[in-house]
């Protein structure tokens, strides 16, 4: 992004512990291209306050996971010492919560690790810093404040509190919005709200009003007059306005920021998904090598040694009983290869379908053990559904019936297969010992589980208690990757 001439030297304080983390950070101002002229780092809470006493500083980078500190203590801290100064909370994906709560409580902006590039974080900085100098401009002087309300970079509105009437609206509101000064003053402030949110958006002015807080922030849609939907941050602060008690909200556009972040977690999903299938992709072809170098070499050389005792036994007939026993052995070898070759490359799945190949893996799976079980999947219609999605769907019921005969010590196990105009099921229930599912660490078994349903967007649900067995329920939205 373009940088003005005039922007002035920056002095900005980088508060993080972890060495990864502080160098992609330094890498990624670097990029920003902002006028920096000092870039302090601090690695605790107490460094932080240090360097804030001995130094100006125009904006903090506080990570909140200090070795000192951590969560909204961190903020705290530091705060108290910067006060005058914009924070910007970085933060991780499950952490977003908490960055929200340290924004109604002052700071400024939060960054998502690794969710960000260099012109989010200079748009962010820059932002943040105009904001902090609006907010200590508020406070320094009300005719200030008038100036800077019509001339603000960011829309601003006043709306009344008990009827929620707007009082006043600076010009970037006025553009904001798409509608002309004269109009917005004397609308509803529900009137730019999307309707369903209008039942959130009103318990939010009623606990407002009714809290003792005389700030408060959050992330909300609205609506243009050209019926376009915005994103904004929104700054809540209650004021006395002309003797109505009012509200000042300062609204900073963040559309483009949730929707780059919604654009990387979908390229991130994409990219996990490649992964899974190439890795699926891979074994299979490692299944298909294995099965083929059993078949047509292993076997072919157990044949040969059937075929030089068959001559021994001919040769020498005093041993013909052992030479008996062996032949024997080599046979049942040659039948367990037979049938390791087919479950590794499961071709029933062409010929005959996915119902039968998990039929045909039943009956050997039944042949060798004393487990009940029953499949159900007499109305599943699979004449119009990908190759690839059946054999991930025989791979699972394949994985999971290992886990079950190693694992569960379960008698009995139910499989369904069925399928609505929306899903496709595949539900697979024991009756074995069980796991707590909270604390039970996910081996390789259900990871490949998994991955294969998310390969396909499935939904994972396991259900399982010790001494209660395990169900796992798995749903499949028909999508163009499944039909064919």
């Amino acid at each position: 992004m373009a940088i003005p001439e005039n922007t002035p030297l920056l002095s900005i304080l980088i508060v993080e512990d972890n060495p990864g983390d502080l160098f992609l950070l330094e890498e990624t101002l670097r990029l920003t291209r902002l006028p920096i002229e000092n870039v302090f780092k601090a690695s605790s809470a107490a460094a932080a306050i240090e360097t804030l006493q001995k130094h100006d500083v125009n904006v903090v980078l506080l990570d909140l996971s200090l070795p000192d500190s951590s969560g909204f203590n961190s903020y705290s801290q530091v705060e108290a010492h910067a006060s005058a100064i914009p924070i910007i909370v970085l933060t991780g994906l499950s952490d977003t919560e908490l960055a929200l709560e340290t924004m109604a409580s002052g700071a400024q902006d939060y960054l998502i690790k690794g969710e960000f590039d260099e012109r989010l974080l200079a748009k962010s900085i820059q932002y943040s810093i105009e904001r902090n100098r609006i907010r200590l401009s508020l406070i320094e002087s009300n005719e200030s404040y008038r100036n800077l309300f019509f001339n603000n970079p960011l829309s601003i509105l006043i709306w009344d509190m008990e009827t929620l009437e707007i009082l006043e609206a600076n010009d970037v509101a006025q553009k904001e919005y798409g509608y002309t000064r004269e109009e917005l003053l004397g609308m509803n402030v529900t009137a730019l709200w999307p309707a369903a949110t209008h039942t959130k958006g009103k318990q939010f002015i009623k606990d407002f009003k009714e809290s003792g807080a005389t700030k408060a922030s959050g992330i909300g849609e609205f609506v243009t007059r050209s019926g376009e939907t915005v994103i904004l941050d929104i700054s809540s602060h209650k004021i006395d306005y002309k003797g109505r008690p009012s509200v000042l909200a300062i609204h900073n556009n963040i559309t483009e920021k949730v929707r780059l972040e919604e654009k990387l977690a979908e390229e991130k999903l994409l990219k996990q998904k490649e992964i899974t299938e190439a890795m699926i992709q891979v074994q299979e072809k490692e299944r298909y090598e294995i099965s083929t170098e059993l078949h047509d070499n292993v076997n072919q050389q157990l044949t040969v040694a059937m075929m030089y005792i068959a001559s021994a036994q001919q040769k020498h007939p005093e041993d013909a009983e052992v030479l008996k026993q062996s032949s024997g052995f080599i046979l049942n070898a040659i039948e367990e290869i037979r049938k390791l070759s087919q479950t590794l490359v499961s071709p029933m799945i062409k010929h005959f379908g996915l119902s039968k190949a998990v039929e045909g893996l039943l009956d050997d799976i039944s042949a060798v053990n004393t487990l009940q079980i029953e499949l159900t999947a007499d109305s599943f219609f699979e004449d119009d559904i990908k190759y690839d999605f059946k054999l991930s769907v025989f791979r699972i019921v394949q994985e999971q019936m290992n886990n079950i005969i190693k694992h569960a010590k379960a008698t009995h196990v139910n499989i369904e297969l069925k399928r609505d105009e929306q899903f496709i099921y595949l539900n697979v229930h024991d009756d074995g010992v069980g796991f707590d599912v909270n604390q039970q660490r996910r081996g390789i078994g259900l990871y490949n589980i998994i991955s294969r349903s998310d390969l396909y967007n499935g939904t994972v649900d396991i259900q399982s208690e010790p001494g209660k067995g395990c169900k796992i329920d798995i749903r499949f939205p028909i999508e163009k990757d499944i039909l064919q």
